[in-house]
């Protein structure tokens, strides 16, 4: 085997949309880089499945099952940013399994590999670390000619969630969570909002900390399991070569460094939700100060991500629970309101908005409704409740800017009474008059 000790600037492991941007950036930016992926045909079956299901359930009318394989198998034959699109930018696209070895090199299937820095994210492989074996994963669904009546589909948080609600239009779903709580980076009135929903779609849900790979099987009436792997798969990455434990998230500093200053990581790997929007943020970080010797932080006080269910989540900050910890109970205020959807297309779709402060100061937002993910970004902007007041006007009743202009008009409602402001001052005004 070669011994291609080649100077990468940085050495990316991952195949995800998030990974080929952040390759493509570096590239851009003079960097000399190696994108590595064992699982790159995977990754766009599974991201374009999703995306084709999740479609079906918003528009009635878009075809059958074999109408949504063929446009899946079309846009995998010609998905953005292929290997051969990145490799005519100058990207050494590298589609084989890796291992670290001594001296942070690499072992690939046909020679060696050595970076300066590397950078551990999403779409690398497929992890099913903690659920059911020999089971079939998502993208595996392609190979089917129809979909079963009924599925039990196995994952960790929103990823499957989502899953669940883009399969209930074609099965009936069991979603068996490997955690005790259903979306746990979630505020405690998004879960109970979610959990209400996917009860009105009939998805039963099961949570168990068993260890289903050794046939602990929660339901065993499905004619179907599924398996909702983790985008990342280090087991046989050798990093315990490299004192980086792989069991459970990795760990890193605030500039999203392990303990061995060479590699960074994001995405799903850090633990939490893993959340396309987070882990763009986290891969901007991570690629600064991998590149530039950087000390950008990420601030998750600060983070926004979306989850694309019947009603669309947005979540940007603290819940009320971390805000609660972090500040003192006394020091924080809720106010939240909702309102029906003018033209629901079910009964259970709802529009939501809670607002978590610090003083005048937001600190958490968490919003469900039509293009939640992308109003919570803006409204996080927003530093002050000051500053979001005159920014909400009044709007169209039945919008998720209604319930926005509902909660802010409680909490200006509490703050600010200028019919009392006007009278006290007056009072005022005449006592010091009279004293005169």
């Amino acid at each position: 085997m070669p011994d291609h000790s080649t100077d990468y600037d940085l050495a990316i492991l991952g195949g995800s949309i998030g990974s080929r941007l952040a390759a493509y950036t570096a590239v851009r930016r003079g960097a000399r880089v190696a994108l590595i992926s064992q699982a790159w045909r995977d990754n766009d079956v599974t991201r374009h499945l999703w995306h084709a299901l999740h479609s079906a359930n918003l528009k009635e009318d878009l075809g059958t099952w074999p109408t949504l394989r063929d446009w899946v198998g079309f846009q995998c034959e010609h998905t953005e940013l292929s290997p051969t699109i990145l490799r005519t930018q100058g990207i050494d696209v590298i589609l084989e399994p890796a291992r670290f070895i001594g001296n942070l090199k690499l072992k690939l299937a046909s020679r060696y590999l050595k970076a300066s820095r590397y950078l551990l994210t999403d779409g690398y492989g497929m992890s099913t670390s903690g659920m059911l074996q020999n089971n079939w994963l998502c993208h595996r669904l392609m190979q089917l000619d129809a979909i079963p009546q009924r599925i039990a589909l196995v994952g960790h948080g929103a990823m499957a969630v989502e899953w669940a609600y883009a399969l209930s239009r074609f099965a009936t779903v069991t979603l068996i969570l490997l955690e005790q709580v259903l979306l746990p980076a979630e505020d405690h009135d998004i879960q109970r909002l979610v959990s209400a929903q996917l009860k009105s779609l009939s998805i039963n849900i099961v949570h168990t900390k068993e260890c289903l790979r050794d046939g602990v099987i929660p339901n065993d009436d499905a004619d179907l399991f599924v398996v909702v792997p983790q985008p990342f798969a280090w087991e046989t990455l050798g990093l315990e070569n490299l004192g980086i434990m792989t069991g459970k998230p990795i760990a890193t500093n605030r500039y999203l460094q392990t303990n061995c200053s060479q590699i960074y990581v994001s995405g799903g790997s850090l633990g939490g939700e893993n959340r396309t929007e987070l882990t763009q943020q986290e891969t901007m970080i991570a690629l600064e100060n991998a590149l530039f010797g950087r000390r950008h932080a990420m601030d998750y006080r600060q983070a926004f991500y979306g989850i694309n269910l019947l009603s669309p989540i947005g979540h940007w900050g603290l819940t009320e629970r971390q805000a609660k910890e972090h500040y003192g109970a006394a020091a924080v205020e809720v106010v939240q309101a909702s309102c029906l959807p003018e033209m629901a297309k079910h009964p259970a779709q709802t529009n939501f908005c809670k607002l978590i402060t610090h003083g005048s100061r937001i600190v958490g937002v968490h919003l469900m409704g039509e293009e939640a993910a992308t109003v919570v970004a803006t409204l996080g902007n927003q530093p002050t409740m000051g500053t979001l007041s005159r920014q909400i006007a009044r709007v169209i009743p039945g919008t998720l800017f209604d319930a926005i202009y509902q909660a802010a008009d409680q909490w200006k409602s509490r703050h600010w009474n200028e019919g009392q402001w006007r009278r006290d001052w007056a009072e005022n005004w005449f006592n010091l008059r009279r004293s005169i």
